[in-house]
Formats: C-alpha cells, sequence, structure tokens
C-alpha cells in the first residue's frame, strides 16, 4: 500500500509514470471512485446535493472520456486503465490539497484565487506528462490535447450546471 500511495505521489509530483501503476481494474475503479468522491466534497459552488453530485459525476466521467478518445484515436486501448488510474489518482491528490479552499479556510479572495490557478496548472501539467508517456507523442502536442479536453470539458460542465446566480 505504502509503494502505491508512493507511486501516485511521484506522478503528482511530475517524476513518476502512469505505467509504473499495476494494471488493475479494481485499482482504476478505486481511483475513479475517490476522484468522484473528492470531486463531490470540493465543489461547494452548488446549494443541492443531487446538483453538486450530478457535477462531480459528469466531471470524472468527461475527464474518462475525453482522455479515452485520445487513447482510442491512437490505437493504445491497453494503456487506458494505467493512465486513467494515474490520471484519476492525480485528481484525488489535486482535490485533498484544494478541499481546505473550499470550506472557506483559504488565504482570502487574492490568494485564493491565485491557489485555485497554481493547483488548476499543476493538475494539467500531471496529466500532460502523463498523456505524453501513455499517447507517444510530443510533449507540446500532449499539452495542447490536455488543453482541448480540459476547456471542452469546461463547457460541457458549465452548459449542463450553469453557475448558480449570487
Amino acid at each position: 500500500m505504502r509503494a502505491l500511495l508512493k507511486l501516485f505521489l511521484d506522478i503528482g509530483f511530475l517524476s513518476g509514470r502512469p505505467q509504473d501503476l499495476p494494471a488493475s481494474r479494481a485499482l482504476l475503479v478505486l481511483a475513479a471512485v475517490l476522484a468522484l468522491v473528492t470531486n463531490y466534497l470540493v465543489d461547494t459552488g452548488f446549494s443541492h446535493n443531487i446538483q453538486r453530485f450530478g457535477f462531480a459525476a459528469a466531471q470524472t466521467f468527461l475527464l474518462g472520456l475525453w482522455v479515452g478518445l485520445f487513447i482510442a484515436i491512437r490505437r493504445f486501448w491497453v494503456r487506458y486503465g494505467q493512465t486513467m488510474t494515474a490520471i484519476y489518482g492525480s485528481n484525488v491528490l489535486i482535490n485533498l490539497i484544494t478541499w481546505p479552499l473550499s470550506l472557506g479556510h483559504g488565504f482570502g479572495a487574492t490568494g485564493s484565487e491565485i491557489l485555485a490557478i497554481a493547483l488548476a496548472v499543476w493538475f494539467a501539467a500531471i496529466v500532460t506528462k502523463v498523456l505524453w508517456h501513455a499517447l507517444e507523442l510530443p510533449l507540446v502536442l500532449s499539452a495542447l490535447m490536455t488543453l482541448t479536453g480540459i476547456f471542452v470539458s469546461g463547457w460541457i460542465l458549465i452548459t449542463l450546471f450553469p453557475l448558480p446566480k449570487s
């Protein structure tokens, strides 16, 4: 268990590779469920729990969908499990760091916004590196795929779940 946690931390700190993780369907499901739960815990923008859960589920599903699309284009389906395990695990890591901010224990409005942007950039860097390993593409192309996936997912999420009016 400790070795597995170290692998996830290595991936999160950009020194590990998705192929270092075990190719385990159970681990993929566990990572996806933990990503869903932490997405739910971090998102406090919706007042209704059903809406909040729907948003978290859509977020988790869309992440798996667009990465799966890129893997399908490259015809590397055998790598999907380890790739998504690494990405979902990294999503959990970032969410656990973000969680105290979502509870209102942040650093003031400006500090929290800067930290949120830094965490988003960090997550994009992790996904870029994971895709770089999984898809065997140039790093710049992996970054472009990551940003495309994140922006398209964001657009879909905002369309499905409009931001509440203040």
